[in-house]
């Protein structure tokens, strides 16, 4: 399937989440103005844990904005739980390890050497990021997940019609929490 963009429809995937919730994206986006569907890797991934928790600790913000989050992680529930304990975040997490979500949504992985930033603003934001990482001690998990995986983010409304999509073309290229609020706060005005 090619890549969405903003003004189309937004797939009708099923899926199913951590907390065993079946649905699909169209049942999904009914219940606020807006949905994000935040596209990471594995909860091996000390950066997804990373965003995770950020996020946790600001979705009052996006509650206050009528926007849901969906993370979508290529983890099973037992996979998380091994990692985390028993995951409790105020949002939901999509369990895709059979990768539906990145295949229907075109998110492709990139070789190792391309997943990287090359201009000083892309470094200096991964240095950052690398340092407040290292701060929380995260643990590492390998081989459960695409390891080359790119983020993606989508934001799709009320009608299922995508308001913003979003591809990174290198590890870092996704917006950060105070940013996606920005961006739900730019789409209200609209």
């Amino acid at each position: 399937m090619p890549r969405v963009t903003a003004g189309e429809l937004f797939p009708d995937l099923s899926f199913e989440t951590y907390a065993g919730e079946s649905c699909t994206a169209g049942q999904a986006v009914k219940r606020r103005k807006h949905t994000i569907f935040w596209v990471m890797r594995f909860i091996g991934c000390r950066f997804c844990q990373y965003d995770i928790d950020l996020l946790a600790g600001q979705y009052a913000r996006f509650a206050n904005k009528d926007a849901q989050v969906y993370v979508v992680l290529q983890s099973s529930r037992a996979s998380i739980t091994g990692l985390k304990g028993e995951l409790q975040v105020p949002f939901d997490v999509v369990c895709d390890t059979e990768h539906a979500f990145y295949k229907a949504l075109d998110i492709r992985a990139a070789a190792k050497e391309d997943r990287m930033p090359s201009t000083p603003e892309g470094l200096a934001r991964l240095k950052a990021k690398q340092e407040a990482v290292a701060a929380r001690n995260y643990q590492r998990k390998a081989g459960e997940g695409e390891a080359q995986q790119l983020p993606a983010l989508f934001i799709v409304d009320a009608e299922g019609r995508v308001e913003y999509a979003h591809y990174a073309v290198h590890s870092i290229d996704i917006p950060g929490v105070d940013e996606l609020l920005e961006l739900l706060d730019s789409l209200g005005t609209r």
